[in-house]
């Protein structure tokens, strides 16, 4: 089987889409105005995970509980999205198993839209809680 950060890549070039390879091996590329990573999956080349980092900085301790409210709400109704609140910021990841043969045309750009769909679900619960 061909590598599947290789794969993903491939996806990335034939969709006009720039990348480079950080020291990590990860991708990092642009999509829709946000910044990605594809994680290089060095010990299992079947799972896939991408990132979203950084959607929103948490300042205080009641933003920081907004958020994983916010963040248990998105995690228990969306499929496949993650997100993960730190001590400073909020991430949002996909993490999924892939086949030996994987299409990456079949899911790719699905991914990439439900990361960027959860940051703004994301930020409009967080501005509606801080209404509050």
């Amino acid at each position: 089987m061909e590598s599947s950060l290789k794969l993903y890549e491939q996806w990335l070039t034939d969709n006009g889409l720039i990348h480079n390879i950080d020291e990590d091996g990860d991708l990092h590329f642009k999509y829709q105005m946000c910044n990605f990573f594809i994680l290089n999956p060095q010990e299992d080349d079947q799972f896939l995970h991408i990132i979203l980092p950084n959607i929103w900085s948490i300042e205080s301790e009641e933003e920081r509980m907004n958020a994983l409210k916010v963040a248990n709400e998105l995690n228990m109704g969306r499929k496949v999205l993650k997100v993960v609140v730190g001590e400073s910021n909020t991430t949002l990841t996909v993490e999924m198993f892939i086949d030996q043969t994987p299409d990456v045309e079949d899911f790719m750009e699905r991914l990439l839209d439900i990361l960027i769909e959860g940051r703004q679900l994301f930020a409009k619960r967080m501005h509606d809680l801080m209404k509050e």
